[in-house]
């Protein structure tokens, strides 16, 4: 399932039950009611305060405090489900990042004057789970999750906009470099182009990369390349091989090869599992 809502307490998530929201490929938003709660993130124990929003960032491991007897709301969704086009999947890519890492997460404390929003969210995601056709579910949820992350940019922008005038030069430059792979990893692969592009040397990009993400500038590549292939496998109706010369794989193949490698599963394979 590419999104859901779920309500938690005590032990609801835990590995044995194989739960889709435990899966480290979702985003997943907590709405955490009047009492506060704890949960664990990254197998780290952590208390959240009443009336907060947390946005937690793609390959966070999530599970809940079995001691735990105070709910909270869990809407989960996968970056296929949320990006309907370039735009979506850069501001998805650069709100989640401003996390830092996948081992943080961003905070809003909701006003008390708009705490009737959890109830807003929590009712209007029922409801779109509850509507026929599929396709009309999913454009009910879309929408709905989609203005929380940008009122989370909104409120957030304020807070964070200080501490980005004070970040290095570093930090500032792997964020552009993030912005330019999710905008032209379809057709640029090198290393070498981003860095021109960026007015620095494949040298010191390395160096930047390593710093702030700890991946080496290839790796970002590759996986901003994967985002884009499953995107496609799960919201377009090309076909395999179309979507492999889109992604400038003259053979698909070799396009399934590296697919198959970096994401688990084969292009096919993928695609079906998001049909189910």
């Amino acid at each position: 399932m590419e999104y859901g809502i779920r309500y938690v307490v005590g032990a609801d998530l835990s590995p044995s039950a194989n739960d889709l929201a435990l899966k480290k490929e979702h985003y997943t938003l907590l709405f955490i009611k009047d009492a506060g709660c704890s949960l664990y993130f990254n197998q780290v124990l952590l208390d959240f305060p009443a009336n907060s929003l947390i946005f937690v960032p793609f390959g966070t491991t999530l599970k809940s405090n079995p001691e735990e007897t105070r709910e909270f709301v869990l809407i989960y969704f996968t970056e296929s489900f949320f990006s309907r086009s370039d735009w979506d999947c850069t501001f998805l890519h650069n709100f989640f990042s401003a996390s830092g890492n996948s081992s943080t997460y961003r905070l809003l404390t909701v006003p008390e004057e708009y705490l009737f929003y959890y109830e807003f969210v929590r009712t209007h995601l029922e409801m779109a789970r509850k509507q026929s056709p599929e396709s009309i579910q999913h454009v009910l949820a879309f929408n709905i999750i989609k203005q929380i992350l940008l009122l989370g940019e909104v409120y957030l922008g304020d807070r964070d906009r200080a501490r980005f005038m004070e970040e290095s030069e570093s930090a500032l430059v792997v964020n552009r470099f993030q912005q330019l792979i999710m905008e032209h990893v379809s057709q640029e692969k090198h290393v070498s182009y981003y860095a021109d592009r960026l007015k620095v040397s494949p040298r010191k990009l390395l160096v930047y990369t390593k710093e702030v993400t700890g991946e080496t500038p290839k790796e970002l590549i590759v996986e901003g390349l994967v985002r884009v292939a499953k995107r496609l496998l799960a919201n377009s109706k090309l076909s395999i091989k179309q979507i492999a010369w889109q992604l400038g794989y003259t053979d698909e193949n070799n396009f399934s090869a590296f697919f198959s490698k970096e994401a688990g599963e084969s292009p096919k394979m993928y695609r079906n599992n998001w049909k189910k």
